[in-house]
């Protein structure tokens, strides 16, 4: 048994356990997040939530998650845009196929902890019939092709509930969190494993998105 394997079979043990406090004070329990990476999923299994997001085990380069962001409902509501699997990655020349690529319209997701296209596409779907319209969260990082452009056309969108994980403190993105032992790297890396240092989800979320403490 592999050491992922070994983390999955403890979760169910453990997460009770260290997230017991979270857990107790959370009080919007019926929340969709849109996020770019693994993160969403991470705060859903830690506040011991069913997922209420497609945006799981997967992520999207920057330049087309706010694309997509820009036009949300059209790729993502009544049954969203159509899903298509594909072999061939826009973002990494040598894609060698070692996990499900898909181009939902023109966006590009990968399916990174997915072991089939068919469990994939499954999921996707029955996941976006999940999503909250009328309580959305968005998270962003500075990872995978990101730039401070593309951080001031996430600031710029119509979305009151978002957040910035970055590795550079950008004071005049109001939505910005700075992971300052990620400077040096210059981007923030896997976020999941480290947020905790700098964000409180459970006030965010709470607090409809106002309080990035």
């Amino acid at each position: 048994m592999n050491i992922e394997k070994i983390k999955n079979k403890l979760k169910p043990i453990i997460y009770p356990i260290i997230n017991f406090i979270p857990r107790k004070r959370l009080r919007n329990k019926k929340f969709t997040i849109i996020c770019d990476n693994c993160w969403a999923g991470k705060v859903y299994q830690e506040l011991g939530l069913p997922y209420q997001t497609p945006f799981v085990g997967m992520f999207i380069f920057s330049p087309d998650y706010i694309k997509l962001l820009k036009n949300l409902e059209h790729y993502l509501r009544f049954g969203g845009a159509s899903l298509r699997f594909v072999k061939q990655s826009k973002y990494i020349s040598d894609f060698n196929q070692a996990y499900p690529l898909a181009l939902l319209d023109d966006i590009e997701l990968h399916f990174l902890h997915y072991k089939s296209e068919e469990e994939a596409a499954e999921k996707w779907q029955r996941r976006l019939a999940r999503i909250h319209w009328d309580n959305l969260y968005f998270k962003f990082n500075d990872n995978d092709q990101c730039n401070y452009d593309l951080m001031k056309e996430f600031e710029k969108l119509p979305y009151k509930s978002k957040v910035i994980f970055s590795s550079k403190n950008y004071e005049d993105l109001p939505s910005l969190v700075h992971f300052k032992s990620k400077e040096k790297e210059g981007h923030v890396g896997i976020d999941l494993k480290i947020y905790h240092r700098y964000f409180n989800v459970v006030n965010w979320l709470n607090k409809g998105g106002t309080d990035l403490g």
